[in-house]
């Protein structure tokens, strides 16, 4: 039914002129435009102020920032636990460097949620660290320690690749993926080796109860546009309630259909039509967002909003 993963990460923010000169100082190109009164309806933002479209310099992500009042509430408490369930938890970027990319994240109004720790995923030695901002945002920043990265070519910082959603379920919410054409590409259940818990705020649990259930899907096993979930079966958490609009913070990932309306009839034919918050229906929103459009939530409330590719 499509053809990638998500293309926007679609933030609500009380910060877009810190937020947008992050992206400027990473020469992301950016458009603005009016927020619309269909925009407005659609993600909750405010009306009276102006749209930020920031595209990456490979034209292969989008973050689109929407104005919303600082009184507005945060759809993720910037105190809570990192493995809570509730949303979409964070968007995830590369760089070649993890202590320039602290500097740089501290100058443009990240601060550190969690230092970067070295661990291991399979083969694949990383390091990562976790930085959030004033409306509760939270990116991973990623240096690949060994193999080398290939195939793959950015400046300081990467598109944002990945997104990961905490969730009370990893297996419930891939089936509710599935229908929108995910697959399941990489499956890892246990303790994370090395540093990993600390990433996750793990390390007080002792590490046979500290495992974690983690699987990354795509339509075409692709890390590009991925959604990443994780839940730990040893220790859950009571779910955050996400508000299907308005609030502060990730507010939805995009993803292009090459036919949204098969794609709406599908989520209407199974058992999560419920979880449908905006119908289907012709918008005026921005930039390529804009025409047939319909918005989903998984099961513990991370957005998707579906569009039609033109």
């Amino acid at each position: 039914m499509r053809e990638t993963g998500f293309s926007h990460v679609v933030i609500t923010t009380a910060n877009a002129p810190q937020l947008g000169g992050f992206f400027a100082a990473l020469d992301w190109h950016q458009q603005s435009t009016p927020v619309s009164a269909d925009a407005a309806d659609f993600w909750g933002a405010d009306g009276t102020q102006a749209a930020e479209r920031w595209v990456a310099p490979s034209g292969a992500c989008e973050v689109v920032l929407l104005p919303v009042a600082n009184t507005a509430p945060v759809l993720r408490p910037v105190d809570c636990a990192v493995t809570t369930p509730g949303g979409l938890f964070d968007i995830n970027m590369r760089t070649w460097d993890s202590e320039w990319a602290r500097d740089f994240l501290h100058a443009h109004g990240w601060r550190e949620l969690v230092p970067a720790v070295a661990w291991q995923f399979g083969e694949v030695h990383t390091s990562e660290g976790l930085y959030i901002q004033d409306d509760g945002i939270v990116m991973a920043v990623m240096q690949r320690l060994s193999p080398p990265l290939e195939g793959i070519e950015f400046d300081r910082m990467s598109d944002v690749f990945n997104s990961t959603q905490m969730v009370s379920n990893v297996e419930a919410t891939l089936a509710f993926l599935k229908v929108l054409g995910f697959e399941r590409f990489i499956d890892h259940a246990g303790p994370l080796p090395g540093e990993g818990p600390r990433v996750l705020q793990l390390e007080q649990y002792p590490v046979e109860t500290a495992g974690i259930h983690l699987s990354i899907a795509h339509p075409e096993a692709a890390m590009s546009g991925s959604i990443e979930l994780i839940d730990v079966p040893g220790h859950p958490l009571p779910c955050l309630e996400v508000p299907n609009t308005g609030g502060r913070g990730l507010r939805a990932l995009a993803i292009p259909c090459n036919d949204v309306a098969e794609t709406f009839a599908a989520i209407k034919d199974s058992r999560w039509s419920g979880q449908v918050c905006q119908p289907l229906a012709e918008r005026d929103l921005p930039g390529l967002l804009g025409g047939q459009c319909f918005a989903v939530t998984a099961p513990d409330g991370g957005r998707l909003d579906l569009y039609q590719i033109t």
